[in-house]
């Protein structure tokens, strides 16, 4: 029974707002700390899991075979983990595949390799780090055909190379933080011609890896690189979910404890003409027995 001394309000949209961001259901209601308390605890495991687990241990991702999958218990931490849904329709989209063509300029950090197919321009084979600039084609009738350069080092050696022809790139949704491709290393000739092929990864964009499904390869490469960590950010962001299914109940339903002992007979006793019944039902008060016998 609920205690009318707790403003619930409606209590049914209190557990929708619970249901929708951790203690929100609980503010509504005017109990301020508790919906603080609540959402902090909540929030903080949530993100903590997120953080140890590379951002990329909440997700959704049907699998017929797996009853038990982790986003069940995710999903009830609410907005925090409601993109994954939108995250996981677009990663099954149709249009999310290796690209070969960019529609937007790139200018990002790069890591990766050169290989070399013609060895008189000076340039060995080897791994590098810098940044690559890349545009697509300045003339219509270019098509896919990009241009640009990548600046950095090869070796520790300070190289700028000049990139064009039609590039590669892995899918643009995924959980890996980085994203895949490859570019012909060109010359100044005119067309220009492609002389090596340079094959790396640069950052993908938050808004592209959060919450998304992983790849199978990044998937087992996050794996071997936390180990038992990987579990253990699993296991924080359930955990999440868990409490806040207990949140959500208690703003419909109130604390299962916390009104003390004998707060039925409180109300009762409080409620109008208590008093005057009390009188009626307490007894004569009885004389003492050595009195009665002198009576």
């Amino acid at each position: 029974m609920l205690d009318p001394r707790i403003p619930f309000k409606n209590r049914y949209l209190a557990g929708v707002l619970a249901f929708l961001f951790p203690g929100a259901g609980h503010v509504y209601q005017g109990r301020y700390f508790k919906g603080i308390l609540c959402g902090v605890c909540v929030l903080v495991t949530f993100f903590y899991g997120m953080a140890l687990g590379n951002w990329s241990v909440v997700y959704w991702k049907k699998d017929p075979t797996n009853f038990l999958n982790p986003y069940y218990a995710q999903v009830f931490v609410g907005l925090p983990a409601l993109p994954s849904l939108v995250q996981a329709r677009r990663y099954e989209s149709r249009t999310n595949i290796n690209e070969m063509s960019i529609s937007a300029p790139i200018n990002a950090p790069f890591h990766g390799t050169l290989r070399m197919h013609d060895r008189t321009v000076g340039l060995a084979d080897g791994v590098v780090t810098g940044r690559i600039e890349l545009k697509p084609g300045a003339r219509p009738a270019e098509g896919r055909v990009v241009q640009g350069t990548f600046t950095g080092h090869l070796d520790k050696k300070e190289i700028t190379i000049k990139l064009g022809g039609i590039p590669t790139l892995g899918k643009a949704v995924s959980a890996d933080p980085d994203r895949e491709i490859e570019v012909d290393v060109v010359d100044s000739s005119d067309p220009p011609q492609a002389i090596g092929r340079l094959r790396g990864d640069f950052p993908r964009s938050f808004l592209d890896r959060f919450e998304s499904p992983p790849d199978e390869r990044y998937y087992l490469d996050l794996h071997g690189k936390l180990g038992k960590f990987h579990e253990l950010a699993m296991t924080f962001t359930m955990i999440a979910g868990l409490l806040n299914i207990l949140v959500i109940l208690d703003a419909v339903e109130g604390p299962a404890y916390g009104y003390g002992d004998g707060a039925e007979e409180e109300r009762k006793a409080a409620a109008p003409g208590s008093a005057d019944k009390a009188a009626k039902a307490v007894p004569p008060a009885q004389p003492p027995p050595a009195e009665a016998a002198k009576t």
